[in-house]
């Protein structure tokens, strides 16, 4: 079946989809929000998508979407790609993300610190914060591995299997810890994962315990990482730093020797800058 074209007229469906729409706000714009989640529909597991494949995402009726496309193609916002019908964001849509990176005090503080941590053990450094239920990388310092792993400033993945993800979520409250744990299914990225949500909450309980998550093969095999949390002058945790590397670099003696008490002094190095201190 071949994809509609955009119609030249409304199809006359101006009834909010999201339930939780303040209905009684007489300041909400109901066509922006929906216009929004438009563009938040696109994400790392589809970067492009079909009027179909968009309605589906969204809970739509199929021909709801084709006015907000056309509306957000034409301000620059998406483009389609030239074989098939499918949509994807453009470099203008990335500019608000960006934006609001280049902005955070977090990563102009952390940047000096992540160099010198990549230097020291001689590996990647990243450092990412949840947005909602999302781990979003916010900044890296980055070395090459000989891997198909492609992480970038503004990559968004679940938090389950990365050592940032985990270390982010082994301070949140138990109630947050729970709904993410039965919101979906934690995914096995490799043999190694830790899977079943009893043992993950044991694992979140060790991590909060020592201060750092060590995670071994779980997210990619063959790759090692560790991170620790970053807190604010409130004593709030605000994002994760950690570093990766191949397992042959990060051998058992070097992850407990090194790195361990590097990206552990490089977080709390990053705190102090952001006004915490310990009490």
């Amino acid at each position: 079946m071949t994809e509609p074209q955009l119609p030249a007229t409304d199809d006359g469906d101006d009834t909010p989809d999201n339930a939780s729409a303040p209905r009684k706000d007489p300041y909400w714009v109901d066509a922006l929000a929906q216009g929004l989640s438009v563009l938040e529909a696109f994400d790392c597991e589809q970067p492009s998508l079909t009027l179909t494949e968009l309605a589906q995402r969204l809970g739509w009726s199929r021909s709801k979407p084709y006015r907000f496309v056309h509306t957000l193609e034409k301000l620059g916002f998406l483009e389609r790609e030239e074989v098939g019908r499918r949509y994807r964001l453009t470099a203008h849509a990335m500019k608000l993300g960006f934006a609001y990176l280049n902005r955070l005090p977090l990563v102009e503080l952390a940047q000096p610190i992540m160099n010198r941590l990549r230097t020291e053990v001689g590996a990647s450094v990243h450092m990412a914060i949840l947005d909602r239920d999302e781990l979003v990388y916010v900044a890296q310092a980055r070395i090459p591995l000989p891997t198909s792993i492609d992480i970038h400033v503004g990559s968004r993945m679940p938090p389950h299997s990365s050592s940032i993800g985990r270390i982010l979520l082994a301070y949140k409250p138990r109630a947050d810890i729970a709904r993410i744990l039965d919101g979906a299914p934690i995914p096995a990225l490799t043999e190694k994962s830790t899977v079943d949500p009893a043992a993950f909450r044991a694992l979140l309980d060790t991590a909060r315990e020592r201060g750092y998550v060590y995670n071994d093969e779980e997210f990619h095999r063959g790759v090692r990482s560790i991170a620790a949390p970053v807190l604010n002058a409130q004593g709030e945790v605000v994002a994760g730093l950690n570093a990766t590397s191949m397992i042959y670099t990060f051998t058992d003696e070097v992850v407990a020797g090194t790195v361990i008490p590097a990206v552990v002094r490089a977080a709390r190095e990053l705190s102090q800058a952001l006004g915490y201190r310990e009490r």
